[in-house]
């Protein structure tokens, strides 16, 4: 043991600046995976520290989407109830002071509690005082309002909101003076990013107001749930009360948090087992020793043990300093996660140490790198062998059409004898590496493609006429739409809500009048008859529903039976979030759920432009606006697509540092093999070429192979992830950016060996042999 640790510290004084260099990288490259680990954690955990920071969440959301005034005092009364706070919806616009409409803010009047926001600046509003108001943070930025401002609220009258909704243009509701008092933000701006004043609950106690939804937060009293609460909300005379759980951040908020989070694990997993793969050949060829240098140990007295404990023992020192080093360094990166919209989240900004990740996955990346050490240098024995070349390799080189393509590939794939890494640990880091970016890179293009092309996500239509708040479509507008030769397409919807067990369903009746505009399926096929359903992936879920299951459904008119026919993927209308929510019956099914609902929507395909379509209908003034609803959920992974192509950026420098490793140990080592080259005649240029040869297919061979794997890896992936929220789950193929990406690898990868091997082309046979 003494001669082992002699030898250690003799070797370790001699090559101070080479295991320098190596437990730099280590540490730089552990501090990159654990930064990510660390930020996956602290990006997963947001939403829970968000809430906890929140005060907490309410017990239930109970809905009421019949226009009637707010039935909180009955729901109130009941049993199990402790509080509740209303926010409705209602039929009103805000006037600015020099006149203008504030047209896309949303109105309520009550508690703002209910909307899952807080005061941030301000004060609350007085509940006595009908002239006072609170606004998001997003509705002072768009309309550059303070907080001291008044405005006109302008509004409908009951019979006007019922009858025609927003589409009034002469509104009859009282019309009342209030001031900002406070700003209110939170999650629920995450979700819904429209801007929305909140009025004080005094307007509805003294004024006759058109009202459309009301949201009520409900907390219960201890020991009841939301089976009690349920079973209560039933006897209610009018029951047609949804309940869902109550949470301060909704599931396509949670959901689009946790793919990014999950994207981070992803990545700092794969970087970790490239990083282990890269690192752990650069340490093998760093403490390997050399073929004559065995020959000497053993011939003084070394067992292969001890040959064996004196590299290994050489290794851990760069790998355990590295790895220590780089929990450290992980730590200043930090403050930049969560990044993008889950920031919003984060109670307390700025650099957080997470000891738990940090360490444990320092102590992680110690023991793999350990592991690939001790395992690639036992694996390639310590005996004094001969190097035999491969015969594979040889088969090939030998029938090569080029002398120097024969020597470049016995360089790149034959371990020469004084070289200390092996040929196919290297080759197998740069093809893991090759293949997390085809993977990455297919999943990140696929993942474009869904946020921007809306058939993906259920939005099959340019217009959706309607949905304007009012009970029924404009009178007359369905037979326009059907003359007018522009229209392509023409499917009409009606809503309403049902009830499947304890869950809340948003159910669309589809009525086809024209074309193929009907909600897209993912399995089986759209209902044809009154007793069929198409559920979306996630309600499906949600509700156990399999393709042929019959499922009761409690409806507003009655209770009915329907029978499965496929997984559809919901378009986003009336309250309904769309792609993974919801069902789709027939219009006859509707009925059977609801027969006092009526179409509220028109989804219209053209065969023109929205210009020239504006035309041909003069109900639209300046013309329709263009379909540009997009689903939280869509808009949430959209702030996560520069995810895996960050990933595709990391895994392509760990492969090109395999490479430039490879270039620099394997032409140092091969110098004897250069001299002799160079004295039987070859000249710089026949140098070069070989060289280049070596690079190329050191590369090739991973990309030939690692790239089919990754495209068929990242498809999986990503239909996994569409799966997840419901949407469309076919994947591209990107054939044009990964055969670029292969390219730029390629060239890379012989521009650093043309730098690697400049001394030896430019250098004379002598000066290559005197280092040996």
């Amino acid at each position: 043991m003494r001669a082992v640790l002699f030898r250690m510290g003799s070797v370790l004084r001699n090559r101070l600046f080479a295991t320098l260099v190596v437990t730099l990288i280590v540490a730089v490259v552990c501090g990159v995976v654990l930064g990510f680990a660390a930020g996956a954690r602290r990006t997963s955990t947001a939403p829970d520290r968000y809430t906890a920071s929140f005060g907490g969440s309410f017990d239930a959301l109970v809905q009421q989407s019949d226009g009637e005034p707010p039935r909180s005092g009955e729901v109130a009364s009941l049993p199990t109830v402790q509080s509740v706070e209303p926010m409705t919806f209602v039929f009103g616009v805000l006037i600015a002071a020099d006149g203008t409409s504030l047209d896309s803010a949303t109105v309520f009047i009550g508690s703002f509690r209910a909307g899952g926001v807080r005061v941030v600046e301000g004060r609350e509003t007085d509940p006595h005082n009908p002239n006072e108001f609170v606004a998001s943070r997003s509705f002072l930025e768009q309309n550059h309002a303070n907080l001291g401002d008044s405005f006109d609220l302008v509004t409908l009258t009951p019979q006007q909101a019922h009858d025609f909704g927003f589409a009034m243009d002469d509104p009859q509701g009282p019309r009342v003076s209030i001031v900002l008092v406070g700003v209110v933000d939170g999650a629920v701006q995450l979700e819904d990013p429209v801007p929305f004043a909140v009025a004080s609950p005094a307007l509805l106690d003294n004024y006759e107001i058109g009202v459309a939804d009301t949201l009520m937060a409900v907390d219960l009293q201890p020991g009841a749930d939301l089976t009690m609460l349920r079973e209560q909300l039933d006897t209610l005379p009018q029951p047609g009360l949804s309940l869902e759980p109550g949470v301060l951040i909704g599931d396509p908020v949670r959901n689009a948090v946790q793919a990014q989070a999950r994207g981070l694990w992803i990545l700092a997993l794969v970087a970790a087992i490239a990083a282990t793969a890269v690192l752990g050949q650069m340490i093998n060829r760093q403490v390997r020793p050399a073929r004559d240098e065995r020959e000497r140990l053993s011939a003084i007295g070394f067992t292969e043990s001890q040959v064996l404990a004196d590299a290994v023992g050489r290794a851990i020192i760069p790998i355990t300093i590295g790895s220590l080093v780089g929990a450290v360094l992980a730590i200043a990166p930090s403050g930049f996660f969560p990044f993008g919209f889950v920031r919003v989240l984060e109670p307390n900004p700025g650099m957080r140490a997470d000891w738990a990740v940090l360490v444990g996955g320092a102590a992680i990346f110690i023991g793999l790198l350990t592991l690939w050490t001790v395992v690639a240098l036992a694996l390639t024995g310590w005996a004094t062998r001969t190097m035999q070349a491969s015969p594979v390799v040889e088969a090939i080189a030998t029938r090569a059409a080029s002398p120097t393509v024969a020597t470049g590939m016995r360089m790149a794939f034959t371990r020469g004898i004084r070289e200390r890494g092996s040929v196919r640990g290297s080759v197998i880091g740069v093809l893991l590496c090759v293949a997390g970016v085809a993977a990455a890179i297919t999943f990140g293009v696929s993942l474009d493609r869904l946020v921007h092309q809306p058939f993906r996500y259920g939005n099959n239509y340019d217009v959706a006429v309607g949905d304007n708040g009012a009970d029924a479509l404009p009178e007359g507008i369905v037979e326009r739409l059907v003359a007018n030769p522009d229209v392509k397409s023409l499917t009409l919807y009606a809503g309403t809500q049902a009830r499947v067990g304890e869950r809340s369903v948003p159910v669309l009746g589809v009525d086809a009048v024209r074309g193929t505009g009907q909600p897209r399926m993912r399995d089986g096929r759209l209902p044809a008859s009154a007793d069929e359903i198409a559920f979306g992936r996630l309600t499906a879920n949600d509700i156990g529903a399999h393709i042929g299951d019959d499922i009761e459904m409690v409806g507003p008119s009655q209770t009915q039976v329907f029978r499965v026919t496929g997984i559809a993927v919901v378009p986003g209308l009336g309250a309904n979030d769309g792609i993974g929510e919801g069902g789709v019956v027939t219009m006859d099914g509707f009925t059977r759920l609801d027969n006092t609902s009526q179409p509220t929507n028109a989804a219209v395909q053209l065969g023109v432009g929205l210009p020239e379509f504006a035309k041909s209908v003069p109900e639209f003034g300046d013309g329709p606006p263009p379909n540009n609803f997009v689903p939280s959920a869509i808009v949430n992974v959209g702030h996560i697509r520069a995810v895996p192509f960050v990933l595709a950026a990391v895994l392509a420098a760990l492969a090109l540092l395999t490479v430039s490793h490879v270039m620099l140990t394997s032409t140092r080592n091969r110098r004897r093999d250069v001299a002799i080259l160079r004295s039987i005649g070859a000249d710089r240029r026949w140098i070069t070429r070989a060289v280049l040869w070596q690079a190329t297919l050191l590369t090739a061979l991973p990309v030939v192979v690692g790239v089919p794997v990754g495209i068929v890896v990242g498809r999986l992936v990503f239909a996994t992830f569409a799966d997840s929220m419901g949407a469309i789950r076919d994947a591209s193929i990107p054939v044009a950016v990964v055969a670029i990406g292969a390219m730029v690898t390629v060239g890379l990868a012989n521009a650093i060996a043309a730098a690697a091997s400049r001394a030896a082309r430019h250098n004379e046979p002598a000066q290559l042999l005197q280092g040996e």
